[in-house]
């Protein structure tokens, strides 16, 4: 059973029933979702300097969002029957939030990718349609400051948006009872499908205009597409795991009760389970794809092996000069 249900299927009465199975896909992707989120997170935090990569500002915006949804959503989703009514309003709200600034910063979302002979520089989506239309102005266009005004603005934006939605919610005895009129939660559903749609679309348009440069060799061309496909690869993951839950979703509200049958229900159940498991692999796709995440967390393991491998040695050295010394019996048979 998934969110959007709880919120918009006010005709039917919801009976919570979660099963062993259920509970444990809900911690599991929680948990895991936490740890990889935290570690793209800390490595951002720590390493990165954004006045020389102010593009991975947008990055940590969608690790905040993703983090915050595997805390608060995927951890709690099997006890929300027992929640506070007073909480079930903070609750949607950040949840809603956390995924719509997710969906509107893959539009933003970007990876950098570098011809270092013909300083030909690549990106993901508008930061890279930036850098392809104009290359002289680009580092004009997008500086730290200018990046943070951005992200401050879609956070504060979204959170208004979520706020007026919200109150449009009436709580009848626990979070899971809740009614919210079908035509006022559509434009939620619309902004997930437009902004995936538009990263999607964008992200085709850069690997056209890359597959369309006739001016490099071979081998740089062969490098430049291995990498690229990378890159793409991110939008695609999130474009093929959030997109059918949000279109099915859409197409019920226009086809109305007669399309609501066993099939749809099966159909929304596997995808919204899919869009779970989404949100776990995004830091995973985010380390996958990007090198200054993949050479951090290579160092940080090959640092604790290192030094798991020193803390044996010294126990191992420690040991030995403990023994007491080997006497060398003498022999009587002489």
């Amino acid at each position: 059973m998934n969110s959007t249900d709880l919120v918009t299927n006010v005709t039917k009465p919801f009976i919570e029933d979660f099963t062993i199975g259920e509970t444990a896909f809900y911690l599991s992707c929680g948990i895991v979702g936490t740890i990889f989120n935290s570690i793209v997170l800390g490595i951002a935090l720590r390493y990165i300097n954004t006045e020389d990569k102010p593009r991975q500002i947008i990055v940590i915006n969608m690790t905040v969002a993703d983090l915050l949804m595997c805390i608060v959503y995927m951890k709690t989703r099997p006890w929300l029957s027992y929640f506070n009514p007073e909480l079930c309003h903070p609750y949607y709200l950040i949840i809603w939030t956390c995924q719509m600034c997710s969906c509107l910063n893959l539009v933003w979302y970007y990876k950098q990718l570098v011809n270092n002979q013909n300083r030909i520089y690549f990106r993901l989506n508008v930061d890279k349609l930036i850098y392809i239309q104009f290359p002289l102005h680009y580092y004009q266009i997008v500086t730290r400051k200018r990046l943070l005004w951005i992200s401050a603005a879609t956070w504060g934006g979204l959170i208004a948006l979520n706020i007026a939605l919200v109150s449009f919610l009436q709580v009848k005895g626990s979070c899971l009872m809740t009614v919210l009129n079908p035509y006022v939660y559509l434009l939620n559903p619309i902004f997930y499908v437009v902004m995936i749609i538009t990263s999607f679309s964008l992200s085709a348009l850069i690997y056209c205009i890359a597959h369309n440069l006739t001016h490099m060799e071979e081998r740089q061309r062969s490098k430049l597409f291995r990498r690229l496909f990378f890159l793409f690869s991110s939008t695609l993951w999130t474009f093929f795991t959030c997109l059918p839950y949000r279109l099915l979703y859409l197409f019920s509200n226009f086809c109305g009760e007669y399309c609501r049958n066993n099939a749809y229900f099966f159909a929304t159940t596997l995808f919204f389970r899919l869009l779970i498991v989404g949100i776990m692999i995004n830091p995973v796709i985010t380390i996958w794809t990007q090198r200054i995440y993949r050479l951090r967390l290579v160092r940080v393991f090959g640092k604790l092996r290192e030094n798991s491998s020193t803390e044996v040695l010294m126990v191992s050295n420690r040991r030995t000069s403990e023994m007491p010394p080997e006497h060398t019996p003498l022999r009587c048979d002489m």
